[in-house]
C-alpha cells in the first residue's frame, strides 16, 4: 500500500493509455534507428568508441559510463554505427519510461503519467540527442531513476535508500552534472513534510553508497593528473575570462525554450510563479527542486562565461513532471495537444531536414542550414585515409597517427583499428588527448606509419627526418567547414 495518498493502483480496464505509450516508444525507437543508422558519427562519438577498446575508471575528458555502455553494444552487435548508438536508442525510452512511472506514483492518473513520458521522449532535447552516443544518455536515466528512487525512499520504502546512492553514484560516472541532484535532493528534504528524514539513516546510506560507486573514478583520476576534472573545468571556464556576458545568457535561455518545447516551458514557469506566492504542495515541491537548481547553475555558467543548450538537460524530467500536471486541468488539455504536435513536427523537420527543407529551397549546406552539418565531411577523409593504406600495407599494419584527436577517433571507428593502430603526435609539453595519453607516437618509431595532420613540412620533418610526403586529402561536402590535410609517410 503505497503511503503517497494521491496514488492510485492501475485497474486492468485502465492500461490502455500504457499500451498506447509502449507502441509510440517502439515506434519512436524505430524511426531513430532508421535515421541513426544513416547518419555518420560525431568525432565525440567517434572518440568515445576508441575509449570503449580501452577499458578504465576514467578518460581523458570525460567518466567512463559512457565508454563501458559502448563497449558493451559493441560485444553484444558489433561495431556498426547503429549498434554503437543503440545506447541512445535505448536510453531515452528507458528514461521516458521511469519519469512516467515516478509521475503515476506521486499521484498523477496512468494518462497523464503516459503524457509526461511521451512528451519527455519526444521533445526536442530528446529528439536530437536520442540519435546520438553521449554521456547526456546515462546522464538522463541515473537522475530520473535517482528521482523516483528519492521519491519512493520518502514515501517509508527504505531500500530505496541505498538504490537512491547507486543511481547518484552511476550518474556521477555518466556526466559530473550530476553532482547538481545532489542540491536538488537537499532542497527536496527541506521540504516540511521530508525534514523528519534527515533523523533516519537513509541519506547518508545513499551519500555512502554513491561515494563508493565513484571513487574509483576520483582514485583514476588522483593517478593520472586530474584530466578529466580539469577539462570539466576548461570547458565550463571556455575561452572567456569571467565576466557579465548577457548575450550568451539570451541566446541560452532561447535554446531552453526551443529543446523544451515552448508549450512545456510555459506552462513550468507559470506553475512556479503561481507556486511561489504560496507554500506549495510536497509533489509540486519536488518537481521544482528537481528542475529549479540545475538551470539556475547552468544559467549563472552563461551569464559568467557560456553554457551550451545541453548542459541543462537533466532540468526537463522536472519540467515534464510539472508542467504536464499544470495542463492536464480540463480547460487546458487542448495545451497537451499542441505541446505533443509541436514535439512530432520538430523531430519530422529535424531528421527529414534534407527532403523537406534543404532541397525544395535549394539551400547548400552550412552549419547555419543543416543540423547535422559537422558530420558530413568525415566519411570521404576516413575512405581517403582507407585508400592509401589499402594501397601499400597489409592491414594487420595498418598504423595511423595525427595531432588531431579528432582524425584518430574518427579513422579507428571507421577502420575498425584496434588499440595502438592510431597513435597521438603529441605537439605539446603535456599529452591533450586519450591517444597520447596511453598510445603516443614515437619519434624513432620501428614501424610505418601513415600520418595525417595539418602541421607545416618544416615542423613534419623537425620532428621525422625520414618522412615523406604523399599528397593532400579534402573534404568538402560542406565547403563553409571543409577538411584539409596532408599525408605523410613516417619510415623506420
Amino acid at each position: 500500500m503505497a503511503l503517497n495518498p494521491n496514488f492510485k493502483e492501475p485497474t486492468a480496464s485502465g492500461l490502455l493509455p500504457v499500451w498506447l505509450l509502449c507502441i509510440g516508444l517502439v515506434l519512436i525507437a524505430a524511426w531513430r534507428f532508421d535515421i541513426a543508422s544513416n547518419l555518420p558519427l560525431s568525432v565525440d562519438e567517434a572518440y568515445y568508441v576508441a575509449w570503449s577498446k580501452s577499458p578504465d575508471w576514467g578518460y581523458w575528458t570525460k567518466p567512463p559510463l559512457i565508454a563501458w555502455a559502448i563497449g558493451g553494444a559493441r560485444m553484444v552487435c558489433g561495431e556498426s554505427i547503429a549498434c554503437i548508438r543503440s545506447t541512445a536508442l535505448i536510453g531515452f525510452p528507458l528514461t521516458s519510461l521511469v519519469l512516467g512511472v515516478l509521475a503515476w506514483r506521486m499521484g498523477e492518473s496512468l494518462k497523464s503519467a503516459c503524457l509526461v513520458a511521451f512528451l519527455f521522449v519526444t521533445i526536442p532535447l530528446s529528439s536530437f540527442y536520442g540519435i546520438a552516443a553521449t554521456t547526456d544518455t546515462f546522464l538522463l536515466l541515473m537522475w530520473s531513476t535517482a528521482m523516483l528512487c528519492l521519491w519512493l525512499a520518502l514515501q517509508g520504502r527504505f531500500w530505496a535508500w541505498p538504490m537512491l546512492g547507486l543511481a547518484f553514484g552511476l550518474g556521477m560516472l555518466a556526466k559530473y552534472t550530476m553532482v547538481v541532484f545532489g542540491i536538488s535532493a537537499l532542497l527536496i528534504l527541506l521540504h516540511p513534510q521530508w525534514r523528519s528524514h534527515w533523523k533516519t539513516w537513509g541519506p547518508y546510506l545513499a551519500l555512502l553508497v554513491a561515494v563508493v560507486v565513484f571513487s574509483p573514478n576520483v582514485v583514476w583520476n588522483l593517478t593520472h593528473q586530474m584530466p578529466t576534472f580539469q577539462h570539466t573545468a576548461n570547458i565550463t571556464h571556455g575561452a572567456k575570462s569571467f565576466g557579465l556576458y548577457w548575450d550568451s545568457l539570451a541566446s541560452f535561455l532561447a535554446q531552453q525554450v526551443l529543446i523544451g518545447n515552448p508549450f512545456l516551458v510555459f506552462f513550468f514557469l507559470l506553475a512556479a510563479f503561481r507556486y511561489a506566492k504560496s507554500a506549495p504542495s510536497a509533489q509540486t515541491w519536488f518537481s521544482l527542486s528537481a528542475a529549479v537548481p540545475i538551470l539556475w547553475v547552468i544559467c549563472g555558467q552563461a551569464l559568467m562565461t557560456r553554457a551550451y543548450a545541453n548542459w541543462a538537460a537533466p532540468a526537463y524530467l522536472g519540467v515534464c513532471l510539472l508542467a504536464v500536471s499544470h495542463m492536464s486541468a480540463s480547460s487546458r488539455k487542448i495545451w497537451l495537444s499542441l505541446a505533443v504536435g509541436f514535439n512530432l513536427l520538430f523531430a519530422v523537420v529535424l531528421y527529414h531536414y534534407q527532403a523537406l527543407v534543404a532541397t525544395p529551397f535549394h539551400l547548400h549546406g552550412t552549419a547555419a542550414s543543416d543540423p547535422f552539418w559537422a558530420l558530413r565531411n568525415w566519411p570521404k577523409i576516413n575512405e581517403q585515409v582507407a585508400q592509401e593504406l589499402a594501397g601499400n600495407l597489409p592491414r594487420p599494419a595498418w598504423r595511423i597517427a595525427s595531432e588531431d584527436r579528432a582524425v584518430l577517433a574518427q579513422t579507428q571507428m571507421s577502420l575498425v583499428l584496434r588499440p595502438g593502430q592510431v597513435l597521438g603526435w603529441q605537439r605539446d609539453p603535456a599529452p591533450e588527448n586519450h591517444f597520447e595519453q596511453h598510445f603516443p607516437l614515437k619519434s624513432d618509431t620501428t614501424e610505418t606509419v601513415l600520418l595525417v595532420t595539418k602541421a607545416s613540412r618544416d615542423d613534419v620533418l623537425q620532428a621525422f627526418p625520414k618522412a615523406t610526403w604523399i599528397r593532400e586529402i579534402r573534404a568538402d561536402q560542406m565547403p563553409a567547414d571543409a577538411l584539409v590535410f596532408q599525408l605523410w609517410w613516417l619510415n623506420p
